[in-house]
């Protein structure tokens, strides 16, 4: 094993953390952070990272951080989500790459007159300014809750038709250049074909688990006493997907995206996608890092080249945001959000490396046109959380400019401008017997509730009962969103184990600080831990228990004294309510 290696991706996860911690304090997006961490420790300036010494393993680590990122993404995809995509999406998604390839290749042809780059060149420079990137911009829409808004929908329809646009621009690419390694040897042809016949029915494999196995395991009384297990099987089917994807001549990305939409009609696709949350921020945080080791600082600021840079940047911006917003025009859109659509795919995406890189070893590309790309790529993609921000605002400006110099524009909303959330309902923590007697009293009183459980069976019954109910650990903060906590009244945790209702409490108290949290624990000592850690009302077991009991002896042995004497009972009775009316006579006559 090569533990320089090891050494090497781990100091570059600590520099990537490190600087994006640094960068959050003043309110700027973790990604810039990541990439910025890149350049600092790469070969163009420190040198403590070389991506040179093992390409292929920064690209392997790279590209597992978007095949997560997209797994997880098809997990919501549920066949009604896929209607809303429909014919537009994809019409929407082909017009993007096409008019966009089309249109930046004059622009780039005038930028470079007088230069040498030919036809084949000014092709896969266009290429790349069309990709955009799923990675930053699902990341992004994804952290502010938007990827379910319109134009959420809009982007990730334009991203996916790209991931599958990718393979024939690659394969144009690479016939439009040449290199020594087309030059393969008749055995090793044969060899392809017959591995090939092994990938092709390893994949149908793949899909037949996928869709019929998986369930079934996950459903399983083994499978769900042991949390290690449905995590091992979330993270391997995510990666066996993609592996099978890129074996066959696909994408990873597109494999993983394909195995999340198989699954996603499943019981289990939430709890899946919370599961596999870790490893992907591990693996996209090195995406972006090894994103930045790619950047030769000393080029850019050499000859005036970070002019052209930024130049070459700009121009992409404003040609994608353009031609972007009018296609969503011509198809009906308020221009407002045709802009915003277009500014959240205005950057160069992680897939112009690879077809930077073949067109480099095709000869298409000299290294300052190489640098050109991968230097414009980085800088789009630091841009990218602002401009996702600022879409909105720059898209009513746009509109209202357009508005006041006399141009008539659409003044209907848009189809589902607002996505819908849930709001005003009481999450409950565990549908066990506590969960359940909660979640009748609540009914009784009208209120909604929304039920998070990992026993299929108690999440059918929580449903039976008038709940809206999923199955999921309540103790990871995506299952928690999901359930729209930020908006909910209150959360009600009624598991018995302490970790788990612990951690249930801290991730709760995060997203939503004035949330009302109530919660039961089995051990007095525990009570004040789960105040500490953010619990309103706590109710232990032993203390109602002990209280239950004594009202409980209490209501046997008072009866049995009573039965003792019942005539002297009656007579102190009538005593007391003659001495009653005489008192009250009394005080009435006070009144008066």
């Amino acid at each position: 094993m090569d533990w320089r290696l090891l050494g090497e991706f781990l100091f570059l996860l600590v520099s990537a953390i490190s600087v994006a911690a640094i960068l959050e304090r003043f309110k700027i997006n973790a990604v810039v952070g990541y990439l910025v961490a890149g350049m600092l420790v790469g070969p163009s300036v420190l040198e403590l990272v070389g991506v040179q010494r093992n390409p292929e393993a920064f690209a392997v680590m790279a590209e597992l951080g978007v095949s997560l990122l997209l797994f997880t993404i098809g997990l919501e995809i549920t066949p009604g989500k896929l209607k809303l995509f429909g014919v537009r999406g994809g019409v929407l998604g082909i017009c993007q790459v096409v008019f966009t390839v089309l249109l930046v290749m004059p622009v780039i042809w005038l930028l470079n007159a007088g230069g040498n780059f030919g036809l084949p060149t000014v092709f896969a420079a266009a290429c790349c300014v069309t990709m955009s990137s799923t990675a930053v911009a699902a990341r992004v829409l994804g952290d502010r809750h938007e990827l379910e808004a319109p134009h959420g929908r809009d982007a990730l329809s334009v991203l996916l038709l790209q991931d599958l646009a990718v393979v024939p621009m690659i394969i144009i690419i690479s016939m439009l250049g040449t290199s020594s390694l087309d030059e393969v040897p008749e055995e090793a042809v044969e060899a392809s074909q017959t591995t090939d016949i092994f990938l092709l029915v390893t994949l149908g494999t793949l899909l037949f688990a996928t869709v019929l196995m998986l369930p079934k395991m996950l459903g399983s009384t083994v499978f769900r006493r042991n949390r290690d297990f449905p995590v091992i099987i979330a993270l391997g089917s995510a990666l066996t997907a993609a592996w099978a994807s890129h074996a066959v001549g696909l994408s990873a990305e597109l494999g993983a995206f394909v195995a999340g939409i198989g699954l996603a009609r499943t019981e289990f696709a939430h709890q899946l996608r919370a599961d596999v949350q870790a490893w992907k921020a591990v693996f996209l945080t090195l995406f972006f890092a090894s994103v930045g080791l790619l950047a030769d600082l000393g080029w850019v600021f050499s000859d005036f080249n970070w002019v052209w840079v930024i130049l070459f940047t700009a121009t992409g911006i404003l040609l994608k945001t353009f031609i972007i917003a009018s296609i969503l025009v011509l198809m009906g859109s308020r221009i407002s959000r045709g802009v915003r659509v277009g500014l959240c795919l205005a950057q160069i995406g992680e897939f112009s490396f690879v077809i930077l890189s073949i067109a480099l070893a095709r000869d298409l590309l000299q290294y300052d046109g190489f640098q050109m790309g991968v230097s414009a790529t980085v800088l789009s993609l630091m841009l990218t959380p602002l401009l996702i921000v600022y879409s909105k605002p720059i898209g009513i400006a746009v509109e209202s400019g357009l508005r006041s110099i006399g141009f008539r524009l659409k003044d209907s909303m848009d189809p589902e401008e607002v996505p819908r959330r849930r709001s005003g309902h009481v999450v409950i923590g565990g549908y066990g017997p506590a969960g359940e007697e909660t979640t009748k009293t609540l009914h009784l009183a009208q209120i909604e509730t929304f039920v998070l459980d990992l026993n299929p069976r108690l999440v059918e019954n929580a449903r039976e009962q008038g709940s809206v109910a999923m199955i999921g650990n309540c103790s990871q903060r995506e299952n928690l969103e999901h359930a729209d906590l930020a908006s909910a009244r209150a959360l009600v945790v009624t598991i018995p184990d302490p970790e788990t209702a612990l951690a249930t409490i801290e991730h709760a108290r995060v997203i939503a600080p004035e949330l009302i949290i109530c919660a039961r624990v089995r051990f007095r000592k525990y009570v004040e831990i789960f105040e500490m850690a953010g619990a309103d009302h706590v109710v232990s077991e032993e203390g109602v228990v002990g209280t239950l009991l004594g009202s409980m002896v209490v209501s046997i042995l008072v009866p049995d004294e009573d039965e003792d004497e019942p005539e002297d009972e009656h007579e102190d009775g009538a005593l007391a309510d003659e001495s009653s009316d005489r008192e009250g006579a009394g005080d009435h006559g006070t009144a008066g």
